[in-house]
């Protein structure tokens, strides 16, 4: 086990190089802070935020030489070789409300509220970013927007935005094409409020927590999700597959991180950090290493072979 130091600050998110060799953490209000993992001094490279950071946006490209992040209104990218890092700003991000970037980085969905009402689905093509459709959400509400690992499909959870409480109205979950728009299919969602939602590796599933409840819907999604309860109280925060698919690990606000079998929602393991509530979770794309990421700042990093 290995303890690493960032700031005094909730960690957000974490995320592996795809060697599997280096780590990230972005640290609410700080920097985002990288390290190799084969170096004999791990002192981190401290990188500047560059403006409000949007959670859920921290990743590698595919030849991990470069380390990007999203911001509020557009994205930060590193460059390893160069030792730079810049701003990016697709003009049509400035008035997004909700945006995700696919796992290529090459599309975007973004939703736009008042006065445009849409969501909005981008490709990057001949170095620019192109829309590929529109949909009108004049009438909609949407959140917990998820890609794919393929980057041929994205999740959503709706609900209409009719006059009255609309917010108390139930939500649905909906999985569409990523190029087209075009539904692929839906299924009901046991709360009036959303949590977050993830894709399996191979897209066969969406996977979502909500407070201390842990769901699972089966893709093509027809009905309610599966669901699996933490047996202490505390509310899950973050989630990581394993490679394999077949392992689910959850954090905790209660110092622990869960796992569970990807197919039964039974819990399987579970690893005790005595770092605070723990925030987030990620697993080296070669099954060999997890890291979790606690409130005070910490990242511990485990072998799980």
């Amino acid at each position: 086990m290995l303890v690493l130091k960032t700031a005094s600050a909730e960690v957000l998110d974490l995320a592996f190089s795809p060697d599997s060799r280096a780590i990230a953490a972005a640290v609410d209000g700080a920097h985002v802070f990288l390290w190799n993992l084969d170096s004999p001094n791990i002192a981190p490279v401290r990188l500047g935020l560059g403006g409000k950071y949007r959670a859920g946006g921290l990743r590698f490209s595919a030849t991990g030489r470069r380390l990007e992040w999203q911001l509020a209104d557009g994205c930060r990218a590193y460059d390893r070789d160069e030792r730079d890092a810049t701003n990016e700003y697709p003009s049509f991000l400035t008035k997004a409300t909700v945006w995700k970037v696919g796992p290529a980085g090459d599309r975007i969905v973004s939703s736009h509220g008042m006065p445009d009402h849409f969501l909005a689905g981008w490709q990057f093509k001949d170095g620019e970013w192109v829309r590929q459709w529109a949909l009108s959400t004049l009438h909609l509400s949407v959140e917990s927007v998820t890609i794919s690992p393929a980057g041929d499909r994205f999740a959503m959870l709706t609900r209409p935005a009719s006059p009255g409480r609309w917010w108390d109205q139930p939500m649905r979950l909906e999985v569409r094409d990523l190029p087209t728009s075009a539904s692929r299919s839906d299924g009901t969602y046991p709360y009036s409020y959303a949590g977050k939602l993830w894709f399996s590796p191979t897209g066969a599933a969406v996977v979502g927590i909500h407070g201390m409840t842990l769901l699972s819907w089966s893709l093509p999604a027809g009905g309610g999700p599966r669901l699996a309860r933490n047996d202490n109280r505390k509310h899950f925060t973050a989630l990581a597959y394993h490679p394999n698919g077949r392992r689910l690990f959850v954090t905790s606000n209660d110092e622990t991180v869960n796992e569970f079998d990807a197919d039964t929602l039974e819990r399987t393991n579970r690893y005790t950090w005595q770092l605070d509530r723990l925030s987030a979770i990620a697993v080296s794309p070669d099954g060999t290493l997890a890291a979790a990421g606690a409130a005070t700042g910490d990242v511990v990093v485990w072998d799980l072979e």
